[in-house]
């Protein structure tokens, strides 16, 4: 007779190996069927059978888990590594996390940029005839014309078979004064009033000396990217250029840009931000230690960083 040592390794064998069930275990060793459970227990305890969950998307799902719970976060979304094009995957999951929610959501804000133009190209055709998509940023330029918030809003409100509105203004103003008297307009005044009062808003950062965004539309010069290295400013977001520990940038450029701002950012209640790009990891971090991001969609260089 097989004594335990013997049983328990013969009941392994044929449970993980062989892939019997319990049942056909007992009758054909003999013993109870309560008795395999006990063996096949053991057989973990003592380090026997060694059960390890091996799937690509198993270090994803942990480094969500541990963001979730250090950030506060409502939801997190992490590209792999592994993806062609990151931009295009952040995009898609932007998709599946957004769209579920617009049933329950009237007003929506958009920001700019190429990151949240592949979540528009991907965006299904929804019937959402009760929701109004606002620009929270200046929409206006002759190049790269798909990354301007204008452009972004229309596409999305045609595909959601919803209401636009249009901010009739460029991103950054050229002068200080332009800037003042566009902020005077009724238009100008009205769409940015509309854009402190979504329910949820979709923002992409960037670092604004590296940024791809800033360089295709052309908006910033060399000596501009020098100002704000000397200056220290790591990240940006709606029309707010900020430093390491969150403060707001009132120099150079940053004092052109047209949008929605920081502070009026942090009160809008749902807030999703979507970032590729491992120079952008220290942006996220400064406005993560802000607590007013709820869902975040980001690449896995990112998630590792934060």
């Amino acid at each position: 007779m097989l004594d335990r040592e013997d049983l328990m390794l013969k009941a392994a064998v044929m449970y993980y190996e062989e892939e019997a069930t319990q049942s056909d275990i007992a009758k054909k060793l003999k013993i109870s069927r309560p008795t395999v459970a006990s063996l096949l227990h053991e057989a973990k305890e003592k380090g026997v059978v060694k059960i390890t969950i091996q799937h690509s998307e198993l270090h994803l799902l942990k480094l969500q888990e541990r963001l979730l719970e250090k950030y506060g976060l409502k939801n997190i979304k992490i590209a792999a590594k592994s993806q062609k094009n990151m931009k295009a995957a952040a995009g898609k999951l932007c998709v599946d996390l957004i769209e579920p929610m617009l049933e329950s959501i009237n007003k929506l804000g958009i920001g700019w940029g190429s990151t949240l133009h592949e979540y528009v190209e991907q965006a299904n055709m929804l019937n959402l005839n009760h929701l109004k998509i606002t620009p929270l940023i200046g929409g206006i330029g002759l190049s790269e014309v798909r990354f301007h918030s204008n452009h972004l809003a229309f596409i999305l409100s045609e595909k959601y078979h919803c209401e636009v509105s249009y901010f009739y203004a460029p991103a950054i103003a050229d002068t200080l004064e332009m800037k003042k008297t566009l902020l005077h307009t009724e238009l100008i005044k009205d769409v940015i009033e509309e854009g402190k009062k979504v329910e949820l808003a979709i923002l992409g950062v960037s670092d604004p000396i590296r940024s791809s965004t800033y360089k295709k539309l052309k908006y910033i010069s060399e000596e501009e990217a020098e100002l704000l290295k000397r200056e220290h400013a790591i990240g940006d977001i709606g029309s707010t250029i900020f430093t390491a520990d969150g403060t707001p940038l009132k120099k150079g450029f940053s004092q052109r840009l047209l949008g929605i701002e920081l502070k009026d950012i942090q009160k809008i209640p749902r807030v999703a931000i979507v970032a590729t790009g491992k120079d952008k990891a220290e942006s996220v971090h400064t406005l993560l230690k802000m607590n007013f991001i709820t869902d975040l969609i980001i690449d896995e260089e990112i998630a590792e960083l934060l």
